[in-house]
């Protein structure tokens, strides 16, 4: 009688950790800022972030509590230290700066370069072979201009008006790195 007994106690203990495991992974996620960029007659794509994660179709990375971050980036299993004003990891090497409203990054990722250049008045980011470059509008976090991307075989580049919207945290200035910077490397690799 004592082996049934003990069995079920031991199966609801096992029940009970397996749900407040869960639960206290099952943290909901609450963006204080977004960059989306949105090609005219194309489909747009965006990455979300609050102090501890990013996310988005292309991003998920959450900072562990050493301050570094890991996760998945632009589809690569990424794990980044950050440390005055670098961004470095297996492959990354990326330098961040902000001057008063200024915010500028620059480096490769996994061999292809990546440099942006955000102010008050534009938004001008590359990604290999893409780049958008836009001014701000009236609108606060709103920004239009070009994108366009060289596509392998072809002899001039793909382009259209681009919309970039800086929602949140992301319109402040300066905003928040490595948070930003990762962020527009997502939505610019997407």
């Amino acid at each position: 009688m004592r082996t049934p007994a003990l069995l079920r106690l031991s199966v609801l203990c096992a029940g009970l950790l397996a749900a407040a495991a869960a639960r206290a992974q099952d943290v909901p996620f609450e963006p204080s800022g977004e960059v989306r960029i949105l090609a005219w007659g194309t489909m747009g794509t965006s990455a979300a972030f609050d102090e501890g994660r990013i996310v988005g179709p292309t991003v998920n990375l959450t900072r562990r509590e050493d301050g570094t971050w890991a996760g998945d980036l632009a589809g690569r299993n990424v794990s980044l230290e950050i440390r005055e004003g670098r961004l470095s990891g297996a492959n990354v090497n990326l330098v961040l700066t902000q001057k008063g409203t200024a915010t500028h990054g620059e480096g490769l990722f996994y061999g292809v370069r990546f440099r942006f250049d955000l102010d008050g008045k534009r938004l001008s980011a590359r990604f290999g072979d893409c780049t958008v470059d836009a001014k701000r509008l009236k609108a606060p976090g709103q920004l239009r201009g070009d994108a366009a991307c060289l596509r392998r075989g072809a002899s001039f580049p793909s382009s259209s008006r681009a919309t970039v919207q800086l929602i949140g945290d992301a319109a402040n200035e300066p905003p928040p790195l490595p948070q930003l910077a990762l962020a527009l490397l997502a939505t610019m690799a997407g």
